[in-house]
């Protein structure tokens, strides 16, 4: 199993999803799993630790190393998954990969000229060097099979899912008060769309005085944090009724989704979109873009809007808003884990299991 992604210091998105199949693959008994990034092997203990870590300092520190020393991948004969794209094509016997979307193709506007070149130059020899496809979302399976031909009996569905520690949960649970406030989960970035939820306020200046913005999520690309802080200018918001936490520790994002007024995930794109699946098993309403795979996620506690349509993303705010009016107590623990067990993240490891297993 190819897990470069997992090579970042902090993990958010896409390295959570590759962390999720590395620790299964690592602890599965049925299937003798190597695990490499790129060309460099990685010795359990190491994968072990990043896992512990949730970060792939280790790796950075280590893999120099471990390439002097010839730790470098030999075998031909092996089927292989890569995660996050292929750094090599057509070495093995058996190639999969995994794909999270096509947005660089088909939402070009919302990424930096070199993503979309790196992305452009890579994806068509990557799916057709696979022998297998993994895709995160019938959106993506669909995407896949509709621009690149790829027939049903390639492509398979693997779900994201989701893991708390009971310990973060139980923590949360016992957090006092706060007031309210409104929770925008995702990386700064255009695709996300932060905007519409700042532009709302020029026509609703009031709902920054029902509720404080949460913007949570690292800084992205092209300039998003200046440029929603121009847009929160422009609509006369207090600078103290918007929040931009940067990236937040598993613990603190499960605090603040758990206290959440509701949730709001504009997103013009996404491949699956986990805070939406996160929110519905903290028990928090999501106010959610009706676009690409986002409704496969959490139907039942999400409140669709089209996010072209600013109109109808205040009428989905103030549906919101009803629903909420009586501020739900945090749910007891177990009930909390019975939700998480439901979808818990491990559940995107077997059809990959069984395709390696299927030689």
């Amino acid at each position: 199993m190819e897990i470069g992604a997992l090579i970042g210091e902090a993990w958010t998105g896409i390295p959570n999803v590759v962390a999720i199949l590395a620790e299964a693959a690592l602890h599965d008994p049925a299937i003798d799993w190597a695990f490499m990034i790129d060309t460099i092997m990685v010795p359990p203990p190491l994968l072990e630790r990043m896992l512990a870590d949730r970060s792939g300092a280790a790796a950075v520190a280590a893999l120099p190393a471990q390439a002097w020393a010839g730790g470098g991948v030999v075998a031909r004969a092996a089927s292989v998954v890569f995660t996050h794209g292929k750094p090599q094509r057509g070495r093995f016997a058996r190639e999969a990969i995994v794909l999270y979307d096509l947005s660089p193709l088909l939402t070009p506007q919302f990424h930096e000229a070199a993503g979309i070149r790196h992305f452009a130059d890579h994806i068509r020899g990557d799916i057709e060097t696979s022998d297998h496809i993994f895709c995160i979302s019938r959106a993506t399976a669909g995407d896949v099979a509709a621009y690149f031909g790829v027939p049903p009996d390639r492509l398979s569905l693997i779900l994201p899912g989701v893991r708390f520690d009971p310990a973060d949960l139980s923590a949360a649970r016992l957090l006092p008060p706060v007031e309210p406030y409104v929770a925008i989960i995702g990386t700064l970035e255009p695709r996300k769309n932060g905007r519409l939820m700042l532009d709302h306020l020029v026509r609703d200046p009031d709902f920054a005085a029902r509720y404080r913005l949460v913007f949570a999520g690292r800084d992205g690309w092209l300039n998003e944090k200046a440029r929603l802080l121009d847009a929160a200018a422009a609509a006369g918001v207090a600078t103290d009724r918007i929040l931009f936490t940067g990236f937040l520790t598993e613990r603190e994002k499960t605090a603040l989704l758990m206290h959440a007024a509701f949730c709001v995930y504009p997103s013009f794109f996404e491949g699956y979109g986990l805070p939406v699946l996160e929110a519905a098993v903290l028990g928090r309403l999501t106010v959610c873009s009706n676009s690409s795979s986002l409704p496969e996620v959490a139907p039942a506690t999400s409140l669709l809007f089209d996010p072209l349509d600013p109109d109808d993303f205040a009428r989905a705010l103030a549906e919101a808003e009803w629903r909420t009016a009586e501020a739900p107590l945090a749910p007891a623990l177990c009930h909390l884990l019975e939700q998480a067990a439901t979808a818990d993240a491990a559940r995107a490891y077997p059809p990959i299991a069984r395709w390696a297993a299927a030689q």
